[in-house]
C-alpha cells in the first residue's frame, strides 16, 4: 500500500511539472518585447550629395621621349671621351673625339690641289676666278685668232688687186683656221679647269667635314644611358658595321604608354589631364596630359593604346619605370555618399539601415567608389535620407529607435 501511494504522488508531480513549466514559458514569452517594440539609441547621418570625378585607371611603362644610339661618321682610334654614364648633355655638346692626324693631312692635301687649279685659272691670293672670256689663255688665243682673221681678209683684198697669189690667200686662211681651233681649245681648257675646280672644292669640303666628324656630338638634349667604348679603342664608322658608341635619352618629358579598356572609347581624347604614380614615390602624383590615342582596339586584350606626356624637369622619373595613370573622363553631380560605418556587409549582401520617422528600415544597396571616409551609393539610397551609423548589429528591420546624435 505504501508503494501504491508513492507511485500516485510521483504521477501527480510529473503531471503538474510540465504544466508549471508551460505556464512559465508563456509568461516569459508574454513579457518579452516584440521586435517592433525595441527602442535603441543610435546615431544617424544624412545621405550626402557630392560631385564625383569619374576616372579611368591604366598601367604602363614610362619611356624616354627620344632614345638615340650614337655612331661615328668616320673610322679611327678614340682619343678622348668627354662624358660618361648618367651625365646630362646638350644638343651639339662634344661627347667623344677620334684621333685627327690623318684627317688633317687629307684636308691639307685637298686644299693644296685646289689652290693649284685656282692659280691656273688666275685666282691668286684668294681672288675671285675670272670669267672664261677673261682668262689669260683665252685672251691670248683670241688675240692671235683676230690677227690671223685680219691678215686673211687683207690677203683676199690684195688677191683681188692682183698683188698676191692665190697661194698667199690660202696660207693666210689656214693660219686663221688653226688659230680659231686654238681659241676653241683654250675655251674648252678653261671650262675643264672650272669643272675640275668644283670637283676639288667638293673633295676639300668632304675632307673638312670628315675632320669635323672626328668630334662626335650629342644630337639631342638628354642624358647618357650607355657608354660602350673606351679610350684607345679603334671604332668603325660610316658603314653598316658601325661601332655603337653611346645611347642618349631625352628624359624631359617622358611618355607613358598604357592600354585602356575598349568601353572607354570616345571618352579619352588628346589634351586630357593624367595623374601618374610610380613605386619610387608612393603617394606623389606627377601631372601629365594625353598626347595620342590609338586608332584601333587590340582584339586579344580588348584594349586600345594611349600615350601620355609627363613633364620631368627635375629628372626624378626614370625611363623604364612602371607607372599607374588616372584619367578624369567626366564629373557626375549630386552623387549620394554615406559614411563607411553606415554600410553593412552580410553573406555577400550589402545593406544599410535607413531611419525614417523613428523606425529602422533595412535596405539592400550597391556601392561604388570611396573618398574621404565616404562610400558612393550606386543604388538603394537617395540624398536627404538618413542612415544609421552605429550599433548596426543590434538593429533589425521595423525596430523603433531613439536618435541621440546626427
Amino acid at each position: 500500500m505504501r508503494r501504491d501511494r508513492l507511485f500516485w504522488g510521483l504521477g501527480i508531480s510529473l503531471f503538474v511539472l510540465p504544466a508549471l513549466l508551460g505556464c512559465s514559458r508563456d509568461q516569459a514569452a508574454n513579457s518579452a518585447p516584440t521586435p517592433k517594440e525595441q527602442s535603441i539609441a543610435i546615431t544617424v547621418s544624412p545621405v550626402e550629395a557630392r560631385d564625383l570625378e569619374r576616372r579611368v585607371e591604366a598601367v604602363g611603362t614610362l619611356e624616354a621621349d627620344e632614345e638615340v644610339m650614337i655612331y661615328a661618321q668616320v673610322s679611327g682610334q678614340v682619343e678622348r671621351i668627354m662624358v660618361d654614364l648618367g651625365d646630362r648633355v646638350k644638343a651639339g655638346q662634344p661627347l667623344l673625339q677620334i684621333n685627327q692626324a690623318d684627317f688633317v693631312l687629307q684636308t691639307q692635301k685637298a686644299d693644296a690641289i685646289l689652290q693649284q687649279t685656282r692659280t691656273r685659272l688666275g685666282a691668286l691670293d684668294g681672288r675671285d676666278i675670272l670669267p672664261a672670256e677673261q682668262q689669260p689663255i683665252v685672251r691670248q688665243a683670241r688675240a692671235n685668232y683676230s690677227d690671223a682673221a685680219l691678215w686673211h681678209e687683207r690677203m683676199r683684198n690684195l688677191y683681188k688687186e692682183g698683188a698676191v697669189s692665190r697661194n698667199d690667200v690660202d696660207t693666210a686662211m689656214a693660219k686663221r683656221d688653226a688659230l680659231k681651233a686654238a681659241l676653241d681649245s683654250a675655251q674648252d681648257q678653261v671650262r675643264a679647269l672650272r669643272d675640275q675646280l668644283r670637283e676639288q672644292q667638293a673633295a676639300l669640303d668632304l675632307a673638312r667635314r670628315n675632320l669635323q666628324y672626328t668630334v662626335v656630338r650629342a644630337p639631342i638634349d638628354g642624358s647618357i644611358k650607355e657608354r660602350d667604348v673606351s679610350v684607345g679603342q679603334y671604332i668603325a664608322g660610316g658603314s653598316m658595321q658601325n661601332t655603337k658608341l653611346m645611347i642618349v635619352v631625352r628624359h624631359d618629358p617622358l611618355k607613358l604608354k598604357a592600354s585602356v579598356p575598349e568601353r572607354f572609347q570616345g571618352q579619352i581624347r588628346p589634351g586630357q589631364e593624367v595623374k601618374v604614380q610610380v613605386e619610387a614615390f608612393p603617394g606623389r602624383d606627377f601631372n601629365g596630359s594625353i598626347a595620342r590615342v590609338g586608332p584601333a582596339v587590340f582584339t586579344d586584350t580588348r584594349t586600345f593604346p594611349i600615350e601620355a606626356r609627363v613633364p620631368n624637369r627635375e629628372g626624378v622619373l626614370k625611363p623604364g619605370s612602371f607607372g599607374k595613370a588616372r584619367l578624369q573622363i567626366r564629373v557626375d553631380h549630386g552623387v549620394p555618399f554615406v559614411p563607411e560605418e553606415a554600410v553593412y556587409y552580410f553573406v555577400g549582401i550589402t545593406k544599410a539601415f535607413v531611419v525614417k520617422d523613428g523606425v529602422v528600415e533595412e535596405r539592400q544597396i550597391a556601392v561604388g567608389e570611396r573618398q574621404d571616409g565616404l562610400v558612393e551609393i550606386v543604388e538603394g539610397l537617395t540624398p536627404g535620407e538618413r542612415v544609421a551609423t552605429s550599433r548596426l548589429s543590434q538593429l533589425s528591420g521595423g525596430a523603433s529607435v531613439q536618435v541621440v546624435a546626427k
